[in-house]
């Protein structure tokens, strides 16, 4: 299997000259869930990428006593060239889907532009993309069924813990999906995009120091998903995969009668299609 065999053609772009609050609105149009977006020259040659944390990033101005009105003047100025990461890990399409795949896992991307000898965008693959071959395998009985290898030391936050300090669990961690635990018994999850979502306005008139405090004594249970998408213990791999790729989210919290006893992510899964693939 080749990368070609699933990548997907059909991908949305930017220029380097595109304004972010376009990129933007291209990444959340009609309730999409674009990550990434490819960042071309003419004839569509690839020269960086943006993701949906580069803008937010660049939302969280350095000068926050700014007044509305011309922090957003500053924002609708900034071009995507400003933010956009240059130095980008690319395959071709004749790359093996195994190879791409650890390349993905190695380096926890979230995708990878497919080019072609003179660096023209060809497409793009993503870990969703390699779930979807997973369930295409299994479905056509070219992929055997699996249990779900799930982690078992998980990092968890109580309802009661403030927002800044599940941030710096994400970043120390290197995770986005932490559970939200009252006892042992799940009660909520929160998300990095979660919590960008509860900080401050970009055109915020707060400083730096209100910002801080607002993200100090603000507990997570405000702003956490309660409504939780979560997996029994005996669970194989393809019901996990299905559940993933329907409810568009990262990661399952495993519970057994309403105990939290682990957790499987997108990256757990993948782990086990390619180990399948690799010993097939």
């Amino acid at each position: 299997m080749q990368v070609k065999d699933y990548m997907r053609t059909r991908v949305a772009a930017v220029t380097p000259e595109t304004l972010v609050s376009t990129a933007y609105q291209v990444m959340t149009l009609r309730g999409s869930r674009i990550r990434h977006l490819p960042v071309v020259m003419r004839e569509n040659v690839l020269v960086g990428i943006l993701s949906d944390r580069d803008v937010r990033r660049a939302a969280a101005s350095d000068a926050p006593s700014m007044a509305e009105h011309e922090l957003m003047y500053v924002l609708e100025k900034l071009r995507v060239r400003d933010i956009m990461t240059e130095d980008v890990a690319t395959v071709r399409g004749t790359t093996p889907l195994v190879e791409a795949g650890q390349l993905l896992l190695q380096k926890k991307f979230g995708c990878l532009p497919v080019t072609r000898d003179d660096h023209r965008l060809e497409g793009i693959l993503t870990v969703t993309d390699l779930l979807r071959a997973y369930v295409e395998q299994h479905d056509t009985g070219r992929a055997g069924s699996y249990k779900c290898e799930l982690q078992k030391q998980i990092i968890t936050a109580t309802p009661d813990l403030p927002l800044a300090d599940v941030q710096r669990l994400m970043r120390v961690h290197q995770i986005r999906h932490v559970p939200v635990v009252s006892g042992k018994r799940l009660v909520g999850i929160i998300t990095d995009r979660d919590l960008r979502e509860a900080s401050p306005s970009p055109a915020t008139t707060l400083t730096k120091g209100e910002i801080a405090y607002q993200l100090a004594t603000t507990p997570i249970k405000k702003c956490m998903t309660k409504d939780v998408v979560s997996i029994g213990p005996d669970i194989d791999m393809g019901q996990a995969i299905r559940l993933l790729l329907q409810r568009k989210c990262g990661c399952l919290p495993v519970v057994d009668n309403g105990i939290l006893v682990g957790i499987i992510t997108e990256l757990d899964c993948l782990r086990t299609f390619l180990d399948s693939i690799s010993d097939s």
